[in-house]
């Protein structure tokens, strides 16, 4: 960048002595005064050209979406702007991060400034484990909550070898065994809109990048959410064929289940949890599934996008002869849920045994793929649930996530 400020600062001193006629030693003087001033403005010019700019009106292209409605990215020369809008209000914008290869690339200051490819993370949700795998990236892990609960066979291992740091509660992140690892990122769910031990970890010039995967809708929006951590390891065009992969069977799965001949089997979810029977609202991903999966569910014209709580009285009212329950939490046998609640045996489902988990991948620790894979591959999910109400669509499936509770 040119300075053109040090000919107009010799000009002025021109200028200068020939109105006031200053003396040869007054001159001398200026001498000085001219080096200093030249100095700080070739500096401040110096400086002025590495400053950030802001980012050009237009990209040169931006990334396709089809489902995910919670991040953007946007394509510039030499770097790429990661968007993440905020979900709690509808327009506003959560967190920017501007992503590029070369250190030296001037970016604009309206964000987090990360070098690609990161090569040392620390993520905080369970969620993101399918998604890295997917990506070949999950030997970045350094650091991740509660490693006892991992259904992940690679990264538990590598957490009993010593390769991976306990950095305890997700809601709770021990800050100072983060600053330790010296991660190039920290990968967090935005649980809330301000969180201390995030800003300590900014503060102290740590990256922080939210994933709100789980504050999408739908399943398929969920799983897109593999192209926003693709991002950090420049592997855009891979995830981008293996999102299609997914959607395309899952989509095909959909018209498999429209196929189904019979009536659509009426679908009981959850169980009592302390007074409160928690049905899925009628906009959550999980009615979105019931329906995907031709099924029917009671509750399908409800605009709620999470739960609804309902009394036990209510539930067996409106869904006593439901033709199968699944996500019952409550034991591993029906005999376990029958010595939590007597009233369960009122059920039909219960009583022709019908009843189904999500415990079909799990470890003696507690680790449960259904909140790990599922997430990333809605598809063998969904695979999952046609097989369960019509068996003759998807005859020779096998359950990946859901489970039969014996009696």
């Amino acid at each position: 960048m040119t300075c053109r400020y040090p000919f107009r600062i010799k000009t002025w001193l021109r200028h200068l002595h020939r109105v006031h006629r200053l003396s040869p030693l007054t001159m001398s003087g200026l001498g000085w005064l001219q080096m200093i001033a030249l100095t700080l403005l070739l500096v401040s010019c110096a400086g002025k050209a590495h400053q950030p700019v802001d980012a050009p009106d237009e990209p040169v292209s931006s990334m396709s979406l089809s489902y995910a409605t919670g991040f953007s990215v946007d394509y510039y020369d030499g770097y790429k702007r990661l968007t993440v809008h905020s979900p709690w209000t509808p327009g506003a914008v959560l967190a920017r991060y501007y992503l590029t290869t070369n250190p030296k690339q001037v970016l604009p200051s309206d964000g987090l400034h990360i070098i690609t490819p990161i090569k040392r993370l620390v993520t905080a949700s369970c969620t993101h484990y399918a998604f890295l795998e997917m990506l070949g990236e999950l030997d970045k892990v350094v650091g991740l909550c509660e490693p006892k609960r991992i259904y992940n066979p690679t990264l538990r291992q590598a957490y009993q070898e010593g390769r991976i740091e306990d950095l305890g509660d997700p809601f709770r992140l021990n800050v100072e065994r983060c600053f330790m690892l010296k991660p190039d990122l920290v990968m967090v769910s935005g649980f809330n809109q301000f969180d201390e031990r995030i800003n300590r970890l900014l503060d102290a010039g740590t990256s922080v990048a939210y994933n709100n995967e789980w504050m999408e809708p739908g399943l398929l929006a969920r799983a897109e959410w593999l192209k926003y951590i693709a991002c950090f390891f420049n592997k855009e065009a891979l995830a981008d064929s293996l999102f299609n992969e997914v959607s395309n069977r899952y989509l095909a799965l959909i018209k498999l289940g429209e196929q189904a001949v019979g009536t659509k089997p009426l679908i009981l979810s959850g169980d009592n949890f302390r007074g409160t029977w928690y049905q899925p609202g009628g906009q959550s991903f999980t009615a979105k599934l019931f329906k995907d999966a031709g099924g029917r569910y009671l509750y399908e014209a409800d605009t709620t996008r999470g739960s609804l709580p309902l009394s036990f009285e209510q539930v067996y009212k409106d869904l006593g002869e439901a033709d199968v329950w699944v996500g019952a939490t409550s034991g591993n046998s029906l005999t376990e849920l029958k010595a939590q609640d007597q009233r369960y045996t009122l059920f039909k489902p219960f009583r022709e045994g019908r009843v189904y988990a999500y415990t079909n991948r799990i470890t003696e620790a507690g680790g449960n793929d259904f909140w790990e894979g599922a997430v990333a591959k809605p598809d063998e999910l969904l695979a999952d649930f046609i097989h369960l109400l019509h068996p003759a669509c998807l005859h020779d499936h096998t359950f990946t996530y859901l489970k039969q509770l014996p009696r």
